[in-house]
């Protein structure tokens, strides 16, 4: 078994996906398990397959709305797509269709504020039945320009009652949104797909500076004398025009260390609030009128 490149080579090769025939954007790069090979040559695999898909925020809604009905739905909700490779003309070299996909992970890496460029989303997902082909010529036109991924915003992060330490996270430490599903043995692996237990989160970590930590030292001092519940929280990534919204809930602190730094300078020391949620869903924000 061979895998796939993951990084783009010296002639800056790119990775195009398309889900149900519409062009969803340029991944970053892309991994997983084949037969043989790299993507091109015709070889058809009939089991069950993972790929990882990892690609910039600024992603069309198409993109988000198939981790919406993976994770979300009552069932699972498979979709058709390809994989495209093209070299730095846009010049197409081979693709990867295949069937049966669902969304099993979603995952955010360590971003900074003020790094945009920086911030990638992993996508992994189970996919039942593949083609890779070479099928030449061009993605060009009206393909390209849906393809072109939107500029870069920071991720929005708001916890009720704590709008303002919200605003003070310096660094987010990666969040990880994982799913199991199977499939009935001897079914095509298109329409019976079964979520084998709800998402679970992984713990989401924020730096800030100590004396702007304040709101969350409080909501633990709750927490651990019993005064306090869950409360909601959520992360809005990619453009606003998208709005795609994680909406954690019941989230709780975990506990809060000090993260390595100037020694005595209050000013400069940082903390690391670690938080919990027991359930997650997700929603679409309200696209904003531009004020004039």
């Amino acid at each position: 078994m061979k895998t796939a490149p993951s990084k783009r080579g010296p002639t800056s090769n790119k990775y195009a996906l398309e889900l149900d025939g519409k062009p969803c954007g340029w991944l970053t790069d892309v991994s997983g398990a084949f037969t043989s090979g790299e993507l091109g040559g015709p070889v058809r695999i009939d089991r069950y397959e993972e790929l990882t898909l990892r690609c910039w925020p600024g992603m069309p809604h198409e993109l988000y709305a198939w981790v919406a009905a993976s994770m979300t739905a009552s069932r699972p909700t498979p979709v058709r797509g390809q994989v495209i490779l093209a070299d730095d003309g846009t010049a197409e070299m081979s693709r990867l269709s295949f069937a049966g996909g669902v969304v099993t992970e979603l995952s955010l890496a360590s971003y900074e504020y003020g790094f945009r460029d920086s911030l990638k989303l992993g996508v992994k997902f189970s996919l039942h039945g593949s083609r890779r082909s070479y099928n030449g010529g061009h993605l060009g036109g009206e393909a390209i320009e849906a393809r072109r991924p939107l500029p870069a915003t920071d991720p929005e992060l708001h916890i009720d009652g704590l709008e303002e330490a919200c605003s003070q996270v310096r660094r987010i430490e990666g969040l990880t949104i994982r799913q199991r599903i199977e499939r009935p043995p001897g079914d095509d692996g298109l329409h019976t797909v079964r979520r084998v237990e709800p998402p679970t989160v992984g713990r989401l970590a924020l730096v800030l500076a100590e004396n702007k930590a304040l709101g969350f030292t409080r909501w633990l001092e709750a927490v651990q004398a019993g005064r306090s519940n869950g409360r909601a929280a959520t992360l809005t990534l990619g453009a606003p025009a998208v709005g795609f919204t994680v909406v954690l809930q019941q989230v709780r602190p975990a506990r809060i260390v000090d993260e390595p730094g100037d020694i005595g300078d209050s000013r400069r020391r940082e903390v690391r609030v670690e938080l919990d949620a027991r359930g997650v869903e997700f929603a679409f924000a309200p696209v904003r009128e531009a004020v004039v």
